[in-house]
């Protein structure tokens, strides 16, 4: 009983002396998620079109029937 005891108490030990050796979360740095606007090109990438209006014929979704609309595309 006291050998399973004495096996916790060295388990909790490591356990809490790992996690005290974890370096501290960082800030926000730079980043993908950082990109400021004066960072991104000016122009647009080779062969990206603009937005337009695309006719999409009737088609069913989730099983219903969806008629004919535009959408952006």
């Amino acid at each position: 009983m006291k050998f399973k005891l004495l096996i916790a108490l060295a388990a909790c030990a490591l356990s809490a002396a790992a996690t005290a050796q974890m370096p501290p979360p960082r800030g926000p740095g730079p980043g993908p998620h950082m990109d400021r606007p004066h960072m991104q090109p000016q122009h647009r990438p080779y062969r990206q079109h603009r937005r337009h209006k695309v006719w999409v014929p009737a088609h069913r979704e989730h099983g219903r029937r969806v008629p004919g609309h535009y959408v952006w595309r």
